[in-house]
Formats: structure tokens, sequence, C-alpha cells
């Protein structure tokens, strides 16, 4: 087991790596879809991963006032 986190399979770190992306992809779509700045909330994720994903999710609809 120790073996497994300090000498890890280089696949498993690409897996991992491109699972956190899809996560900060994820923030992204859906805190664009709720009026907020994609590329904000894409950074957001990337750094974060899944707490910028919970994040966006728990963000309310902006309104627009016409």
């Amino acid at each position: 087991m120790l073996n497994l986190i300090t000498h890890p399979e280089p696949n498993v770190i690409f897996l991992l790596a491109l699972l956190h992306c899809f996560i900060g992809l994820s923030a992204g779509i859906v805190a664009d879809t709720k009026g907020y700045s994609f590329a904000l909330w894409l950074l957001i994720g990337a750094i974060a991963g899944t707490f910028g994903l919970i994040a966006s999710l728990r963000l309310k609809p902006l309104t627009k006032e016409s």
C-alpha cells in the first residue's frame, strides 16, 4: 500500500489529472448557466477541483434587471 503512494503509476496520475480538469470544466459550465463568468469559474474549478464544483452548484442564478 505504501508503494502505491510513494511510487504511483503514471496512468493513475494522468487519470486523476484528467478527472480534476473535467471537474473544473464542469464548475465553469454550471456557473455559466447560472449567469456567472465562465472563465473565472473555470479557473476556480481548475484550482479547487471538487470544492469549486460544489461552490458553483450552490450559486444562486443571477437575475437581470431591465
